[in-house]
């Protein structure tokens, strides 16, 4: 057993909380500013400057740590903003950064402040490597993702050395951290910059898509996605044992009341066990007090296991508040077609000269990401100039790319003379480390044009293990030229706009970054990620650990939401589930505007479509572009090309985020943008 000294760590949204934690047995305490930080809603909450020196303060008069929370995805401006802030932290001297955005910790260290760095939750740690990367940009704990277990953190702990911080009590989500896109591309309002609207805790019907037809379930199971709040205090010792330093309460926008409860509980069984870990038990008084005032009922999530329908609130009566009910995704409809879009955000130019300019070699790139060997092969033969292969598979598409597949597609490629990307998967936790490492050892003798990394850890392997030219995919979360900056150096070479981003934060990005950057330009948009398995719960309450039927291979799934939207459940290889907005992106009829941009290339993922709608999906936006670079001025669209793509695939198209999603709060982007398309007439 680990006997020493755990760290409790207590959250405070105003100082009477902050006081009231501290003579609670707090050994530590995280809080924000009223500004730089993800805990937003209300203004009465959060630390003005001169309440966090005051706190940094006497904090330390009695021997506990204070923990700044700077934990926003920030863009350009914001990042500026913060500098003067970063400076009088450095003199306020708090014990450690709580920090999301990578851009910002090579801000902290360009600036000279040596602030101890921890790293956000919403960074999705979650493997060895990505913590030995996380070390070198200045970390020095990472608090792990909420699906590791702690047998895994353990396992963390020795082969890295790295200070682990683990929540123990609180507020958890569902999906997997800092990869949750549906707030941010609906509502414009980002789970990832603390604004979350919690999409998750609408209610949802199971629908059959096959059958059209609702499948019916419990009148309990209409919060398929209401994940309990976390509660490990029964389970002291086995948090001792796995070598995590600190014990983290969720809660920043609660009451000194309710917290003074929890931290009290936790303090006093966590000094039991120091002093006597042979004789400790837990005091069922102690656990029988916290149930009784307990928002959401308890689970202990992942610490041990997939927790599968056990973890998961169905009836939604225990919710506080609902942050918002399902609201209906903007459509492309047929008189929306040759509308300013984007082209008004663009201000009024002339490009002709421009695009007549553009050598051959620097036309953007139209790719095609695809689920099979077939669609990759119907994407080629219609003028794709780029494929993605591999990475996740999903059930509609057959199942997992082989070595043989890659093979076959990487020579298939080079014989056409187009080029391949090997992708990875999102997330890549345990076991899953190593097929990346065996991808790699492949690949290095199969030599395709290059390999796009979906995390921090495997952007770590292959920076480190491979020669192969290194791409950078939109789960990244690179919103701002200090992070474009950073992976530069890793050799990136190309990186995808992230989908919650709006169109004009997107330009600015891409007038700033000093690497080439490609636009999601069609397909289905992946709100959610998460390892929670809906078929396995919902049709045979079990986990993806359990021994399961594999109803998710015999059903196609989605959620449908009270506005009768579809969100369409897929899974991969791996059993991790992927929902997706209702409507698919497609931006067909707006790519003028786009490819004004000057972005390196657009991307198509088909994944779930089948090889024959592959080739001419493909077809039609070669033909878009094509038409566009030869002729600008006189370019229009057809609306017999949108009527095509309709009969094609016929489902609800939308513009993703790139019209409501997240925005700063003022006009200084509009103006930079402005600067941006002057300078380059």
């Amino acid at each position: 057993m680990n006997q020493g000294k755990l760290e409790l760590l207590a959250p405070a949204g105003k100082w009477d909380v902050l006081e009231t934690v501290i003579e609670a047995g707090a050994d530590a305490v995280y809080l924000g500013s009223k500004k730089h930080n993800m805990r937003m809603f209300r203004q009465d909450f959060n630390f003005s400057d001169e309440e966090i020196e005051a706190a940094v303060k006497y904090a330390h008069e009695r021997g506990v740590n204070i923990y700044v929370t700077v934990n926003n995805l920030l863009f350009d401006e914001e990042l500026e903003e913060l500098k003067p802030y970063l400076k009088f932290l450095s003199k306020v001297k708090p014990d450690a950064l709580i920090i999301q955005d990578i851009g910002l910790a090579k801000l902290i260290r360009d600036l000279g402040i040596n602030i101890p760095l921890h790293s956000s939750v919403m960074m999705n740690t979650h493997s060895e490597p990505a913590i030995k990367m996380l070390e070198e940009f200045g970390v020095s704990r990472v608090i792990l993702s909420r699906e590791i277990s702690l047998v895994e953190a353990r396992e963390l702990l020795k082969n890295t050395g790295m200070e682990l911080e683990y929540f123990i009590h609180g507020d958890m989500c569902v999906c997997q951290s800092g990869q949750c896109y549906h707030s941010g591309m609906v509502f414009g309002e980002s789970s990832n910059r603390g604004r979350c609207k919690k999409p998750c805790r609408w209610s949802f019907d199971l629908w059959d898509k096959e059958e059209e037809r609702i499948i019916n379930l419990s009148r309990e199971k209409k919060y398929p996605l209401a994940v309990k709040d976390m509660c490990m205090l029964p389970f002291i010792p086995e948090l001792s044992d796995s070598g995590i330093c600190s014990l983290k309460i969720e809660g920043r926008m609660r009451t000194a009341e309710y917290l003074r409860d929890i931290v009290s509980v936790y303090r006093r069984h966590l000094d039991k066990f120091i002093d006597d870990p042979v004789g400790y038990s837990l005091d069922p008084e102690d656990f029988k007090y916290l149930h009784k005032k307990r928002i959401r009922d308890y689970s202990t999530l992942y610490a041990f296991k997939n927790p599968g329908p056990s973890s998961i609130g169905y009836s939604g009566e225990r919710e506080p508040r609902f942050f918002s009910s399902a609201v209906r995704e903007k459509e492309i409809k047929d008189e929306d077609i040759g509308g300013q879009f984007f082209e008004d955000k663009l201000v009024q130019m002339k490009d002709q000269d421009k695009m007549k300019a553009r050598k051959k070699g620097a036309l953007p790139r139209l790719a095609v990401r695809t689920g099979s060997i077939k669609g990759m092969v119907e994407a080629v033969k219609n003028d794709a100039d780029l494929v993605y292969i591999g990475g996740e598979s999903f059930n509609s598409s057959g199942g997992r790319w082989t070595g043989a597949d890659l093979y076959y597609g990487v020579n298939y490629c080079r014989e056409a003379g187009v080029d391949v990307v090997v992708t990875t998967p999102r997330i890549t936790q345990g076991r899953e480390v190593d097929k990346v490492r065996h991808l790699l050892e492949q690949l290095e003798d199969l030599k395709p044009s290059g390999i796009m990394a979906a995390n921090l850890g495997t952007l770590y392997q292959v920076s480190r293990y491979s020669s192969l030219p290194l791409y950078g995919d939109f789960s990244l979360n690179v919103i701002n030229s200090s992070a474009v900056e950073l992976l530069k150096k890793l050799g990136v070479k190309q990186l995808t706009v992230q989908p919650e981003t709006r169109f004009e934060h997107a330009v600015s990005l891409l007038q700033k970054s000093s690497i080439p950057y490609e636009f999601l330009a069609h397909g289905p948009l992946t709100a959610m990620i998460m390892d929670h398995c809906l078929p396995a719960a919902l049709l045979q309450e079990v986990s993806r650990e359990d021994v399961c039927s594999y109803s998710c291979r015999e059903k196609k799934l989605s959620l449908l939401d009270h506005k009768g939207q579809q969100h369409e459940v897929e899974v991969d290889e791996d059993c991790r589930n992927h929902i997706f907005l209702a409507n698919e992106l497609a931006l067909l009829p707006f790519m003028q505007a786009f490819i004004k941009t000057g972005a390196a290339g657009f991307r198509l993922d088909l994944r779930t479509y089948p090889p024959e709608k592959v080739g001419p999906v493909t077809a039609l936006y070669h033909k878009q572009i094509s038409l566009i670079i030869e002729n600008p001025e006189g370019y229009r669209f057809e609306m017999e090309d949108w009527r095509k793509l309709k009969s094609l695939h016929n489902v609800p198209y939308g513009f993703g985020g790139y019209l409501k999603g997240v925005k700063l709060k003022d006009s200084k982007i509009k103006e930079k943008g402005k600067a941006f398309f002057s300078s380059r007439l």
